[in-house]
């Protein structure tokens, strides 16, 4: 079992006054959330997003699996939710300048706490 743990901080996820879903990692990376006609992507963003409301806040890991029976050979993102983990499956990773959009897989799986940390750490 290897995982790599690719980065970890604070997150906000807020709704703009748009209506669209914005991920805010550390105070400085900002990923739109998008459902696509072919399934959900994360799209790289900008900072120029006016907030109407937080939907959700806390604590986030991304982390690379491999040989995990628990977890798909795959990243994840764990967005903190209360005592549990949303998890998110990035088949591709993170986006970045250049390839600015990936697919996102939105799972109703809640993971808690103390196994996020067990794998993660």
């Amino acid at each position: 079992m290897e995982n790599d743990l690719k980065k970890e901080g604070n997150y906000e996820l807020f709704k703009t006054n748009r209506g669209h879903q914005i991920i805010n990692f550390n105070d400085n990376d900002f990923y739109a959330l998008v459902k696509g006609q072919q399934g959900d992507i994360i799209v790289k963003s900008d900072d120029n997003h006016e907030k109407e409301k937080t939907l959700s806040s806390g604590k986030f890991y991304y982390a690379d699996f491999s040989e995990d029976p628990d977890f798909q050979d795959m990243p994840h993102l764990f967005l903190e939710d209360g005592d549990e983990f949303k998890e998110m499956i990035l088949p591709e990773g993170l986006p970045k300048e250049k390839d600015y959009q990936k697919k996102l897989v939105r799972t109703d799986k809640k993971v808690p706490k103390d196994k996020i940390l067990e794998h993660v750490k």
